[in-house]
């Protein structure tokens, strides 16, 4: 409807785009109404010609005039085709430019098939021909002018990452959609793979003079990423396709990259080759996939396997480890891909995941001492490896090793690149394999701790060993002898990363890995190391919160008060909460609360833990004078969490005048995010504790400000968060019990059972209202809902307001109290809180008046921009001649104006769901909408040389 609306100011704007000369300021602007065309689009049926009828008359006009006249701008030339892609995705559409000739006209007005075209120009007629091909008619044309050459050399000459990246996209597509037409799809991989058909390509000797040779050998880089890219896309699209084949079929494609792999493999080609050659080995397993077969054939595997020891043999050759550890990585992810294009299995003992796995975490087990390879749960792992390999995998694993030592590889950095590698199919593992990375890492992080790894060794002292080789012997001496938590942070960091990760995604248990009951203690070790850099601190703390949180034994510690570890971890936690690093001691708040929270029900033996450390009173110290403010945020949130729990209530907090800090915070504070918490705060000692009538009212004076005043939406929508406990809390006073009145209950004013029926309902109901509005609690809500500087605060509010709105439908409150005689058993009716039901009009005048100016007070608070108006205000309202003394008190006094009946006329008259449905629309679309862009657009070009940036 937007479009039909404001198909004038589209038409006036399209004609802009015709007039000599010009060009638009910011090409944002053509971007947004090109969203907004293909959005209408979408919406429109498909058959709908009529709507488009603008676009095709203003493109032939565009093309009549551009083709006598000058050219357009670039950013014109661009927009229009996009334009004509957008439009040509319907097939209809596409033969009525078709036939007026319009994408031949494109070309030779645009010189869109010469090669000195902008990176732009290239992108965007790269992305037309990309929306042509979706259809039949599309490619057809496409074929037969053969701008496909153009958008192969696109790829060829790796203008831009952009263009390329498009440049690939549209090849593989239309190779995938036109597989049918075998002769075409074999002339197009004939041009793709030119460069690599021509190419005599050497192997590259002086190391000096690479950098040059790759520069001469780019055209081949780009074809083999192309095809790359091809196979990469085509043999996982779907079973059925033969592109992949067909590649093989015409090229040659497996023995010409295999002798340029074998040729290359000294060199910085390699990447480029590396991925292709793995794709090529894939082929016969897909063919033998389609084919239907849910076992592959002996044969098919066995070739499968040997080209994989084959590669990972010359790779070996080289010394490239890490390379190992890429291809089994990328083994496993087309393994995963073809297992989702059909279930299928070699013909083979072992899972094909757990050979692979095996050499990506081997480079890790070099790095394990001599004197750690008797541990009992590592001779477990090891015997655990053999079972679930094969003697090939077993044979390779064991000349990686030997190639590590005997050429003085960097096995620290080779490590750590190999977990980088592990922790990038993390989405793919499955839970088995997880399990052996996790146990990787555990075996490797225990040879930092010294102590650990020696409690348990048989082996003696001696640190190094030889290893025959023939007739030479080298001596094996693990980087991570000596001090390695100081000589190999960056490795170490890496591992108490990878745990972490691995940790967090499987959250694995002890019967499945044994090894995670010693996280804990490991990460405790390194955090005790006084060298341990910023970095590994940070990470151990996470490996720490996250043991805790998922390696404890609820069911056996609630038995006990607290294990070994945890005993020792209080110091070292408590040394690090006075580190000089402020990331550590965010770092260990974030322990500590998780302990905090798990203490509360799941291990109740960690309060004695936070009690006898002193937590709870560094923690209010450190959230009064640390000078980071995320610190004192984080220790504010710990706080919050204890503040819940009975025993630290009782023993301790209640004596450290949290809300008198808390409220001082938000007085004072000028970091958002300390507030923030600190309203959290407030709101959890509200909720857990009873407090007396003046401790309220300091309460809710504080919660107003914040919600109101505070310019940062978190700390509004938490206040906000706690007037929605103070409502349920004043409900739950009158009787209200899991969102709803009982039948009976006991009337702590008459000290009697009294039944509850629609009478003595709505009387609670008022007296909880009206205790609300004295509260200023009414008058909050409706000035939050009413807030135009967040949606987040308003849309906050309306949750509230809706809920309590919805139950005080489900009583009927809206209507007028039935005029029934009352049972005896009923507590007294206090008629100043039946007003409402009365009548749905005010009784008398002055109160008729009063509820006049007090409706008009929440819009005027709203648009008040200055404390003149502000008081005039309370003038009105209040009948008041005193000027007030501040702003913040002129509108609290405003606030205050707001009675239940104010408020229930408020709510019952206004549709709070559809008031936030528009709001959020306005927003989404107030700036970028379909009038605003054209507006804008006209604006720029009448006013000239204004600048871009006014139009935000």
């Amino acid at each position: 409807m937007a479009f039909l609306k404001n198909s004038e100011r589209l038409s006036e704007v399209l004609d802009l785009f015709l007039l000599p000369n010009y060009n638009i300021v910011s090409t944002t602007y053509l971007d947004l109404l090109l969203t907004h065309i293909v959005e209408h689009i979408n919406k429109c049926n498909k058959n709908d010609y009529e709507h488009c009828v603008l676009f095709q008359k203003w493109v032939l006009k565009a093309l009549n005039l551009w083709s006598s006249d000058d050219k357009p701008s670039q950013p014109i030339i661009i927009f229009t085709l996009k334009l004509v892609g957008i439009i040509s995705r319907n097939e209809l559409w596409f033969h009525y430019w078709q036939s007026e000739d319009v994408y031949n006209k494109l070309c030779n007005i645009f010189k869109l098939r010469e090669d000195n075209l902008s990176s732009s120009v290239k992108m965007a007629y790269t992305t037309m021909l990309s929306d042509l091909i979706q259809h039949r008619s599309g490619r057809q044309w496409v074929i037969e002018s053969e701008v496909w050459r153009d958008i192969v050399k696109h790829a060829h000459w790796n203008h831009t990452m952009y263009v390329t990246r498009e440049s690939q996209n549209f090849l593989w597509l239309l190779l995938l959609n036109e597989q049918q037409n075998t002769n075409f799809c074999k002339e197009i991989i004939l041009a793709i793979a030119a460069p690599l058909i021509t190419n005599s390509f050497e192997s590259q000797v002086c190391q000096k003079f690479e950098e040059n040779y790759l520069e001469q050998n780019k055209l081949l880089c780009t074809t083999l990423d192309l095809l790359t890219s091809i196979m990469e896309n085509t043999l996982f699209a779907n079973v059925d396709n033969a592109i992949p084949e067909l590649c093989q079929e015409v090229i040659d494609l497996d023995m010409r990259v295999k002798a340029l792999f074998e040729a290359c493999i000294s060199t910085k080609l390699l990447p480029h080759v590396h991925k292709l050659l793995l794709l090529c080995f894939v082929v016969p397993l897909r063919r033998a996939i389609r084919e239907e077969q849910e076992t592959i054939s002996a044969d098919i595997s066995y070739k499968f396997c040997y080209e994989i020891c084959y590669i990972s043999m010359m790779l070996l050759s080289k010394n490239y480890i890490i390379e190992i550890v890429k291809t089994n990585k990328f083994l496993m992810i087309y393994w995963k891909k073809l297992q989702l294009l059909r279930k299928f299995d070699i013909s083979q003992q072992y899972k094909f995941e757990h050979q692979a796995i095996t050499l990506m975490i081997m480079p890790l087990c070099v790095c394990i001492k001599h004197t750690y390879i008797t541990h009992d749960l590592f001779d477990m792992f090891i015997d655990k490896m053999c079972d679930v390999t094969g003697t090939i995998v077993q044979r390779l694993a064991y000349n990686i090793r030997d190639s590590v030592y005997k050429n003085d590889l960097p096995l620290p950095h080779i490590c750590k690149v190999s977990i980088d590698i592990l922790l990038e199919i993390t989405d793919i593992m499955d839970r088995d394999i997880a399990v052996i990375a996790f146990q990787t890492l555990c075996h490797v992080l225990k040879n930092f701790v010294p102590e650990i790894c020696n409690e348990t060794s048989n082996v003696g002292t001696n640190n190094a060993t030889n290893l025959e080789n023939g007739s030479r012997k080298y001596t094996i001496v693990s980087p991570l002898e000596g001090n390695p938590i100081v000589d190999q942070p960056a490795l170490l960091a890496s591992l108490l990363n990878g745990l972490a990760v691995i940790t967090e995604k499987f959250k694995l248990n002890w019967r499945e890995c044994v090894e995670t009951i010693c996280l804990l203690s490991l990460a405790q070790e390194i955090l005790k190391h006084a060298g341990i850099t910023l970095v590994v601190a940070i990470k151990a703390l996470k490996v720490c919160k996250l043991a805790i949180q998922n390696f404890m034994a609820p069911n056996l510690v609630l038995l006990v008060e607290t294990d070994n570890h945890m005993n020792e971890i209080g110091p070292t936690l408590f040394k690090r909460l006075h580190d000089v690093n402020w990331e550590v001691r965010d770092s260990v708040f974030e322990v500590l609360n998780t302990i905090a929270a798990i203490s509360e029900h799941k291990y109740p033996a960690f309060q004695d833990f936070l009690l006898t450390n002193n937590f709870l009173e560094v923690s209010l110290e450190i959230a009064k004078t640390d000078s980071e403010s995320y610190v004192r945020a984080s220790a504010l949130a710990f706080i919050s969490t204890t503040v819940r729990i009975n025993k630290l209530w009782e023993e301790k907090l209640s004596q450290l005048n949290l809300l008198d800090h808390a409220i001082d915070v938000l007085n004072n504070e000028s970091e958002a995010i300390v507030r923030k918490e600190a309203v959290i705060l407030v709101k959890e000692l509200y909720v857990h504790y009873k407090w007396s009538k003046n401790v309220i009212d300091s309460m809710t004076r504080a919660m107003s400000t914040a919600a109101v005043f505070d310019l940062h939406w978190e700390v509004k929508t938490n206040a906000l968060e706690f007037w929605s406990h103070f409502v349920k809390s004043h409900l739950s006073d009158q009787g209200v019990l899991d969102d709803h009145f009982p039948e009976v209950t006991f009337s702590k004013e008459h000290r009697k059972i009294v039944s509850l029926n629609e009478t003595e309902i709505k009387r609670r109901l008022n007296k909880a209202l009206d205790e609300l509005a004295k509260q200023n609690c009414l008058g909050v809500l409706l000035v939050t809902l009413e807030d135009d500087s967040d949606f987040e605060v308003c849309r906050t509010s309306a949750a509230i307001i809706s809920k309590l709105k919805s139950f005080l439908l489900k009583y009927k409150l809206d209507e007028p109290l039935p005029k029934l005689p009352l049972p005896k058993d009923s507590a007294t009716i206090d008629t100043s809180y039946i007003k409402y039901e009365i009548s749905n009009k005010i009784a008398n005048s002055n109160s008729e008046e009063r509820f006049t100016d007090s409706t008009n007070v929440i819009e005027e608070i709203v648009d008040a921009n200055d404390a003149n108006l502000l008081a005039s205000i309370y003038k009105n309202s209040m009948k008041m001649d005193e000027e007030p003394q501040s702003t913040e008190e002129k509108t609290f006094q405003c606030i205050s104006c707001v009675t239940r009946q104010t408020f229930l006329q408020s709510i019952f008259d206004s549709d709070i769901e559809t008031i936030i449905e528009e709001k959020s629309r306005w927003l989404t679309t107030y700036t970028t909408s379909f009038e605003s862009t054209l507006e804008d657009i006209l604006t720029l070009y009448k006013q000239g040389d204004v600048n871009a940036m006014d139009c935000y």
